[in-house]
């Protein structure tokens, strides 16, 4: 019975979910992945979806009119990953309908707040009558990029000083901060920053913050996930935001520290044991969607920088770097 999984997330939002697509991959076998191409596709590469069908294709429109397109009548199993009922295609919940989509809810929006890899897997297991035995930590083993620890290197720390929003970010001078006094106290220690699309507005203050490192700070710029995930995974300590780096970063098996203002780690946080959340002090912190209007955003400015430097120096230690 080919399979095909709905999920138009950025990437951050997919390896919320891959605990899920590994469940059901076990259940049910290889199966399709419809979504963002980029991203479903680096999932590919990674080994953990068998094909990919692009939701930017214009056949996939034809849904939202009312219309089956013919790319999708292989398919006799269609799972639909959403935040709202009202976001599936109404064709795909018809009752009569040829072709029904079974709705895995990906947030949990009531009281609970249930973590997002948990709520999902929890939906999962009832839809395909797992065995109730199944726990969502069997299925956290890193992506095949993460490296032995021993085998990782040049690179010491990895840091994305951005996210999908600036709302979710401390200043750029945080991190240079904390760079900066890990750079006096490890003399071996080697830094690269990673900047992408998020971070288009602080290149050049990267770049005249790692000209006056004696080379020993380098930029990851624009680069394909792919090769992201492959530096990550040869990293051994990352520093990031909420973001999708920093979910990738502790996929890859990093040592990752994510700072969080605005948005709340109980729902978005990584489940792996590598994965260290770091949470602003402000009274207001977490405040959920509210941050999306908030005009005077303090939460990121209540971070402690030098908790944060704390963290990071007792990893070092732990790695043995001088």
């Amino acid at each position: 019975m080919p399979t095909l999984l709905v999920h138009q997330g950025a990437i951050g939002d997919l390896l919320l979910s891959l605990p899920t697509f590994r469940l059901i991959k076990k259940y049910k076998g290889d199966f399709t992945l419809a979504g963002n191409p980029e991203f479903c596709l680096f999932l590919k590469g990674a080994g953990e979806v068998s094909s990919v069908l692009p939701t930017t294709a214009t056949g996939f429109a034809e849904l939202y009119s009312g219309v089956i397109p013919p790319m999708l009548l292989y398919f006799d199993d269609i799972w639909w990953f959403t935040r709202r009922r009202g976001l599936i295609p109404t064709i795909l919940m018809m009752p009569d309908s040829d072709k029904k989509a079974k709705a895995l809810f990906t947030v949990d929006e009531g009281p609970d707040e249930t973590n997002c890899s948990l709520f999902q897997f929890e939906q999962a297991k009832k839809i395909l009558e797992a065995d109730e035995n199944e726990k969502l930590v069997d299925y956290l083993r890193p992506l095949k990029y993460s490296l032995p620890e021993d085998q990782r290197g040049p690179f010491h720390l990895a840091i994305q000083p951005g996210s999908g929003s600036p709302k979710k970010n401390p200043s750029i001078e945080v991190f240079f901060m904390i760079a900066r006094h890990l750079l006096d106290q490890f003399q071996k220690l080697n830094i690269f920053f990673i900047l992408g699309p998020s971070e288009k507005d602080m290149v050049k203050p990267v770049e005249d913050f790692a000209l006056k490192a004696d080379g020993r700070v380098k930029i990851l710029k624009d680069q394909p996930l792919e090769i992201v995930a492959k530096t990550l995974g040869a990293t051994p300590i990352f520093l990031g935001n909420d973001s999708g780096i920093s979910h990738l970063a502790s996929w890859c098996g990093a040592k990752t520290f994510m700072l969080f203002g605005p948005t709340n780690p109980k729902l978005w946080a990584p489940q792996l044991e590598n994965c260290k959340v770091i949470k602003s002090k402000a009274k207001c912190s977490p405040c959920g969607e509210k941050y999306r209007r908030c005009e005077e955003v303090i939460c990121m400015d209540e971070l402690d920088p030098y908790g944060i430097l704390n963290e990071i120096q007792k990893r070092l230690n732990e790695l043995g770097l001088d």
